[in-house]
């Protein structure tokens, strides 16, 4: 699936702190009494050490959401598999890469799985310049589960981000038209405030707005894609009013602001899945029958 460059899309955004946010970085040794309990994760940037969103972080929770969302609109008889499992691998050992992407569920597609690479990217977040970075400890108590009084002394002090804003980015290489409907789905329920990022999210933390969103397409087929969105196979388009490319010499460009236009894609998720499945079985009986 990825000899082949077909497209590509990259989102940039800034997610906005909403509420406090906690992402805890390593437990570091030392008695000092003046350090919080849990402190936020740090990283070197242009000189000095600055909080920020890894990744992975992000990674998880829209992988984590993704299941949640394919789980409701697939049919019943499609497998979501529990991405820490690897009861898979045996069986995709030494299997051609389409058949890896093919006969694997639509989340292992987009997000990937240790026998397959997924189409899915997400950079690390670093704050904004120039623009209000608040850090802050908060005291917290522990509670007896048993009697709901607090639990003695035992008090911990988290550092959180109190206001911030992070410059955010997520790429997508060789993807389907429907991958793309379900990023923006996802970024909406996390602007919605329905995904949290970080810990503590029962005590209120996690919450962040998706603001200031870009979404970049390309095309590196030779024939220009007009006003449509192209996905990886001939047949997946959509038509997209407005969407104009820009010839790069060696791709089709196109830029568009704000990620809601996602959304009125024309792409039924249920019945993409359906035709997902349908596509899976033929695989593996295809397979089956060549004596594979």
């Amino acid at each position: 699936m990825f000899k082949n460059f077909r497209n590509e899309a990259r989102i940039f955004f800034w997610l906005h702190t909403a509420g406090p946010l906690l992402i805890k970085g390593p437990d570091q040794p030392g008695l000092d009494p003046l350090q919080p309990d849990m402190s936020f994760v740090r990283a070197w940037r242009n000189g000095r050490e600055v909080p920020y969103i890894p990744g992975s972080s992000l990674k998880g929770v829209l992988r984590s959401r993704a299941e949640q969302i394919i789980r409701a609109l697939a049919p019943d008889r499609m497998a979501i598999p529990d991405p820490f499992q690897r009861g898979r691998d045996d069986e995709m050992k030494d299997k051609p890469g389409d058949y890896r992407y093919y006969a694997s569920d639509p989340v292992t597609q987009l997000f990937g799985q240790t026998y397959l690479a997924g189409r899915l990217r997400c950079a690390d977040a670093f704050p904004v310049e120039d623009r209000p970075l608040v850090l802050n400890e908060r005291n917290h108590v522990a509670i007896n589960r048993i009697t709901g009084a607090t639990q003695g002394k035992a008090l911990f002090n988290p550092e959180v981000v109190e206001e911030g804003t992070f410059a955010a980015e997520i790429s997508l290489t060789n993807f389907a038209v429907w991958q793309l409907k379900l990023l923006g789905v996802l970024l909406q329920d996390l602007d919605d405030g329905f995904l949290l990022l970080g810990g503590s999210t029962t005590r209120g933390y996690g919450r962040v707005r998706v603001e200031n969103a870009q979404v970049l397409v390309r095309d590196y087929r030779r024939d220009p894609p007009a006003e449509v969105l192209r996905g990886y196979e001939h047949d997946d388009t959509v038509p997209v009013a407005g969407c104009r490319y820009t010839n790069k010499g060696y791709c089709w460009e196109a830029a568009r602001e704000g990620f809601e236009w996602l959304l009125t894609l024309k792409v039924d998720l249920a019945e993409t899945l359906e035709r997902l499945h349908r596509k899976q079985m033929e695989v593996q009986q295809k397979w089956v029958n060549h004596g594979g």
